[in-house]
């Protein structure tokens, strides 16, 4: 695996004609089609076919991804499904990123803006989630982030991603990096926590004992957690943050029954 988040500045998720506003219909989302309530976005992102090999890649045969759910629940009870080949993608390593979001967590505007803040600022960052996977055929990771950037909106700095299910190849992506030690969450769980480099700055990785399929993710305490080894200085900002899937090969599906945020 070479890398595993590259976002191209193209997929800054820009409101066009084609994205969806909220309503009170139950949606299915494919590939690329936007929609938002509230301060949340849901979007499917196949970044891996704008480039390289990818290009020659055919949505509805190669590949396709869909977002289902009610928007009187959403951003809980959303059913996330793929379909990739059985090959990783050599020139990206995962296929994409499909997923939930708080905010503008890669560019994307939310139907109510969420105000972005400096990490220093910040007094509470935490999601509550629960979820559940299907037997899949092939490879994935479920994974919670967030970007740094220089400013609002601004150029980004760095990557901070929870890998609540990791596959093999994200493993071995994070032992392949700097070593920053043990990070003991409020819960007692311990994660190991790595460094690569990225397209976007650094990428820290917290990879964990194990699944977690629910809980809380409090991000405030990982950024101190980094700040603390002089990763980050806390002038950095945070835009928003995602709950997604990033499909590593074949085909599988999973739901997310409940993400709560408390953003202070």
């Amino acid at each position: 695996m070479k890398h595993l988040l590259p976002f191209p500045a193209a997929l800054a998720w820009v409101i066009t004609a084609a994205c969806c506003l909220a309503d009170d219909k139950p949606r299915v989302l494919g590939d690329r089609e936007f929609y938002t309530r509230g301060n949340f976005i849901a979007w499917a992102g196949p970044w891996s076919t704008d480039f390289g090999p990818g290009k020659e890649m055919k949505h509805g045969v190669d590949f396709a991804d869909e977002i289902a759910f009610d928007p009187g629940t959403f951003p809980s009870k959303v059913e996330f499904s793929w379909h990739w080949p059985l090959k990783a993608p050599a020139h990206t390593g995962v296929y994409g990123y499909n997923a939930v979001s708080f905010g503008s967590y890669d560019g994307g505007l939310p139907e109510q803006a969420v105000t972005p803040r400096q990490i220093e600022a910040i007094t509470a960052l935490t999601e509550t989630f629960r979820f559940t996977m299907a037997r899949p055929i092939g490879e994935f990771n479920v994974l919670s982030e967030l970007f740094l950037t220089t400013e609002p909106a601004g150029t980004k700095v760095g990557e901070v991603g929870f890998f609540l299910h990791a596959s093999e190849s994200a493993m071995t992506f994070a032992e392949a990096g700097e070593q920053l030690g043990d990070y003991l969450d409020a819960a007692g769980r311990s994660w190991k926590v790595a460094k690569q480099p990225a397209p976007h700055g650094p990428f820290y990785l917290f990879i964990p004992n194990g699944d977690v399929l629910e809980g809380t993710v409090d991000f405030k305490a990982a950024l101190e957690f980094l700040r603390g080894k002089g990763h980050i200085t806390g002038k950095e900002w945070f835009n928003g943050l995602a709950f997604g899937v990033e499909p590593v090969t074949g085909s599988g599906s999973m739901r997310l029954e409940k993400w709560e945020l408390t953003y202070e």
